[in-house]
């Protein structure tokens, strides 16, 4: 029972690091029309990777929420309104984007560079797509634009797509080395605590 316990707040506590995560990335902002470029996908990606598929979804939908219910945690600030702009199409994404990376890598026997950055980019692409499908509605449909106008709103993110998909690249570089030293590190103090006499 006390083992359950633990490990139920040991998830909630890197659900919430990873939310706190994603609020930061949205600080981290680069101004481009109408979609700013800021760290919010990475840190989408990056808690799939780590905490897996599910624990990753739960903390981009614990961030969806919080902005939803009026926390300025967005980009743009927050509110049920948000919903409405262009750019929340993205946030839908960062949920399934974070699914999509921890269940793709699950599927691989081995930590390797090239599966974290498969991976990665499987969730990069569908935060990318809803995000892009979600703000040509918006543009086309309760903002009246012109088709046309309304997909040259897009123009500016295959330079956004290809700067997250540089870091992603650089993460899958480090998360393999990472989890063995820190996994190392574990068995080690695992290994002097059974040592030691009780």
């Amino acid at each position: 029972m006390v083992y359950n316990s633990y490990m139920v707040v040991k998830r909630l506590l890197r659900i919430s690091y990873f939310m706190m995560l994603t609020v930061i990335g949205a600080l981290v902002r680069i101004p481009f029309t109408p979609v700013p470029f800021t760290l919010q996908a990475v840190f989408a990606v990056l808690a799939g990777l780590t905490i897996g598929g599910a624990d990753g979804a739960y903390s981009q939908l614990a961030y969806a929420v919080f902005g939803i219910i009026g926390v300025p945690v967005f980009a743009g600030g927050g509110g049920y309104t948000y919903v409405l702009e262009p750019t929340f199409g993205y946030i839908v994404g960062l949920i399934l984007g974070a699914y999509v990376a921890g269940v793709v890598l699950r599927r691989f026997d081995t930590l390797k560079l090239g599966n974290v950055f498969l991976s990665g980019m499987a969730g990069l692409t569908v935060i990318y797509l809803i995000g892009a499908v979600y703000q040509v509605l918006i543009y086309k449909l309760y903002m009246a634009y012109p088709t046309a106008e309304a997909f040259k709103t897009l123009l500016p993110l295959p330079i956004m797509f290809a700067a997250h998909a540089v870091i992603i690249l650089i993460i899958a570089l480090i998360l393999p080395k990472a989890k063995t030293m820190i996994g190392r590190y574990k068995q080690e103090k695992f290994r002097k605590n059974a040592s030691c006499p009780e």
